[in-house]
């Protein structure tokens, strides 16, 4: 379940991966120049106080002013410009490798001794935001299927998100996962904890989930998501590599597993992918799914208000106008802390904030632990 890149499809993902540095990086930043030298003082001067970074009216003043700036419009066309190139170059060479990965997929489900299992739900609703929605453009979306075994859309993904993740200068440290983050962050806080029972959220292609299959071999591992074609590749990759792990098709804000049936539980960029009223219900879940003693760890996008400045929270909401990022300002703007605090998750043991990983990256982490049941 390997996608194969020759030269050519290497060389075509740099240059999309250039492109994106280039925009994402070096444009953002000249714009980010030209807010404070030229655009900020006649802007505060009209409005007649200092800009707040909190402050949606002045958000809305400084988008108002960059979509005037031909620096920000020269940007804004090479952004979409550039994800169109990272479609095509996924398609070009996950297209003609499909058939072979299909028919390996197929293999795989066929075979009578498996090692882990995939439950879908025909009768599932899934959610508008990713049923009806081509989130980052994806052709198709994360629910496309020409058949009922279709692996493509998980193809896509995964071809898709290694070039916009390096394009957005997000570089995954040599050998490790968002698993060994997560990891690491719980042995800072409860060196102790050995999760027997692991939940993945929004699971996708399942490649964290993998990591957690890896990282604690003694634990029995599930992984749930909405979109059946995403988890279709996660169950054939994770058999195809000798893991055993449970794949389910769900919704996150509405989970069919009993209570109390997990130590830890854990999601990687799903809050900004949920709706207003299915994140704080996913954190509801949680708690409810979580045993006495069990951690919930999240990790997301650093995008909130406070934690960047307003140019950039600009620059992020093109994201919803142009990106089929639904949920991006949703995110941005949740009170996760009182999500958590109205889920159960007692103050002292929840967290919520940005945290760093490695030198350069930096990640919006919350969640927390349950208490024991008192004797």
């Amino acid at each position: 379940m390997n996608i194969r890149l020759t030269r050519d499809d290497e060389a075509r993902a740099q240059f999309v991966i250039a492109l994106k540095n280039a925009v994402n990086l070096g444009m953002a930043a000249d714009i980010r120049t030209a807010f404070d030298d030229r655009i900020m003082p006649g802007l505060e001067a009209a409005l007649g106080h200092k800009l707040s970074d909190l402050s949606r009216t002045d958000r809305d003043a400084v988008h108002d002013a960059l979509v005037e700036e031909p620096l920000y419009r020269n940007w804004s066309s090479l952004t979409y410009m550039s994800q169109t190139l990272m479609w095509d170059t996924v398609a070009s060479f996950v297209d003609r490798q499909v058939p072979t990965l299909q028919a390996t997929a197929d293999t795989l489900a066929a075979r009578p001794e498996k090692l882990g299992s995939l439950a879908l739900d025909p009768d599932l609703d899934v959610p508008w935001n990713i049923a009806d929605v081509e989130v980052h453009r994806q052709p198709g979306g994360f629910c496309f299927e020409k058949h009922d075994h279709d692996i493509e859309a998980g193809a896509r993904y995964n071809g898709g998100g290694l070039i916009y993740a390096a394009g957005k200068g997000r570089n995954a440290l040599a050998g490790k996962s968002g698993g060994d983050f997560v990891r690491g962050l719980i042995a800072e806080r409860w060196p102790d904890f050995r999760p027997l029972r692991i939940l993945e959220v929004g699971c996708g292609t399942g490649r964290n989930t993998m990591s957690y299959a890896r990282l604690y071999p003694e634990a029995e591992v599930h992984g749930v998501d909405c979109a059946a074609p995403l988890l279709r590749w996660a169950h054939a990759t994770a058999e195809a590599q000798g893991l055993t792990i449970h794949f389910r098709q769900m919704d996150a804000a509405l989970m069919t597993y009993p209570d109390e049936s997990f130590d830890l539980i854990v999601s990687h960029i799903l809050g900004h992918e949920m709706t207003e009223e299915g994140l704080p219900a996913m954190i509801a879940e949680c708690w409810r799914l979580l045993r006495p003693g069990g951690i919930a760890v999240h990790i997301d996008v650093p995008i909130q208000p406070g934690q960047i400045g307003l140019v950039d929270q600009v620059l992020n909401d093109w994201q919803v106008q142009h990106n089929n990022e639904r949920s991006w300002r949703l995110w941005a703007e949740a009170d996760v802390p009182g999500y958590l605090e109205e889920a159960g998750f007692p103050v002292n043991t929840s967290f919520a904030g940005p945290v760093a990983q490695g030198a350069k990256d930096v990640w919006y982490v919350y969640g927390g632990r349950k208490p024991e049941k008192a004797a």
